[in-house]
């Protein structure tokens, strides 16, 4: 996040170099962190990735790209944080994505290797995060939906698949100052709700959830309807006790 002088007078940026696709620069970005700082008021897992090219699809760790450059970077991060976190009374913002609907409880197959799902499930993954953080370790946490974006996420599209895209997407998606308001309000917010906290920038419709989670007219981060496979709380152990066991070798 950035704030302008304006905003905030006397403001300094600090920046730390950060790869969450690779284990070794989220050690060392955790580690130069804490020698600058002694406090952390929120912790926002916005990096992340929505194509990789068949060479980049196994991280040099050995491990899928989805699964580590979304989520198991993020969640490495949040475990060597968690002292300060706590000790700060810290937030983490989980970003997710409308795509969580699609993701798959089968961690092991998904994360082996790339496939259809694997975007997704890194996304679900962000949102059990988030609920689990909550429950298993008292913090303040949020999973956040930024929309459909006319961002660069898009970058792999070529010919004229680029140019009808480019056409299209800002007719029917959000601008990125539209997108960043889930995340911007789940970090600055004075009290996040109770409970698994789930926001998205549309106004569901109680008959249709999914589709008007995915696609809509701007409404501000509104409290959303995950999916129900999200709210399944066996499943947030599930990945909790996974995840510790693929960043083990890391720690």
């Amino acid at each position: 996040m950035a704030y302008t002088k304006a905003a905030v007078p006397k403001a300094e940026t600090t920046f730390l170099p950060l790869d969450t696709g690779k284990m070794k620069s989220v050690k060392a970005f955790a580690a130069a962190f804490k020698e600058k700082f002694n406090q952390l008021d929120v912790l926002v897992h916005n990096a992340g990735s929505g194509y990789f090219l068949k060479q980049d699809r196994t991280t040099e760790d050995g491990l899928e790209a989805f699964f580590q450059t979304n989520y198991l970077g993020p969640f490495l991060l949040t475990k060597l944080f968690m002292d300060l976190l706590k000790k700060s009374n810290g937030r983490v913002v989980c970003v997710t994505s409308i795509e969580h609907w699609e993701g798959s409880y089968d961690f092991e197959k998904v994360t082996k290797k790339t496939g259809p799902q694997s975007y997704a499930t890194s996304k679900l993954m962000m949102m059990l995060m988030a609920f689990e953080l909550c429950r298993r370790e008292g913090l303040s946490a949020a999973a956040v939906n930024p929309g459909g974006v006319n961002s660069g996420i898009w970058w792999y599209l070529r010919g004229f698949k680029k140019t009808l895209w480019e056409l299209i997407a800002p007719l029917i998606l959000l601008t990125c100052g539209q997108g960043c308001q889930t995340s911007v309000h789940a970090a600055t917010v004075d009290k996040l709700p109770s409970g698994p906290v789930y926001l998205t920038p549309y106004k569901q419709w109680s008959w249709c959830p999914c589709l008007s989670d995915t696609i809509g007219f701007f409404n501000g981060p509104t409290q959303g309807k995950a999916c129900p496979k999200a709210l399944n709380e066996s499943q947030w152990t599930k990945l909790w006790d996974f995840s510790e066991e693929q960043v083990k070798p890391f720690l």
